[in-house]
């Protein structure tokens, strides 16, 4: 296993850091709209996207409550999910994720849907705090 970067995380290469970079300026539509919904803080959570983690490249990070939020397209295999959401589990890491078919079905008129929803309560729970 490669070196430690400070706070028990494995240490990122300059590679991945440029893959994410990529990465972050050529999001699906998917990322794209949840992006404008996490980002700055506004569910009272700080995520980051498109965070390089040992092998594996986060869609979106809140590093405060160890979640990492994925939006999955149809590429997505179960199998290697289960792998990669394993890892993530070592480093007290949990996957939420969402199928982007059914992001796409949220209902019109609910502020964030039910994902999003659960997905302020997951971040609650494991932050120890309330969003707001």
């Amino acid at each position: 296993m490669r070196a430690m970067a400070g706070r028990g995380r494995p240490k990122r290469t300059k590679a991945q850091v440029a893959q994410a970079r990529v990465a972050r300026k050529t999001p699906s539509v998917a990322e794209d709209i949840v992006w404008e919904i996490v980002r700055g803080g506004r569910l009272g959570f700080k995520f980051k996207r498109e965070v390089p983690i040992g092998p594996y490249r986060l869609d979106f990070y809140c590093a405060e409550a160890k979640v990492c939020l994925e939006m999955d397209g149809e590429q997505h295999d179960a199998a290697r999910d289960a792998v990669r959401d394993q890892y993530l589990e070592k480093l007290g890491i949990v996957t939420f994720r969402i199928p982007n078919i059914e992001f796409f079905e949220l209902e019109p008129g609910a502020p964030y849907g039910n994902h999003i929803e659960e997905l302020i309560r997951l971040c609650e729970e494991r932050s120890g705090r309330f969003r707001f």
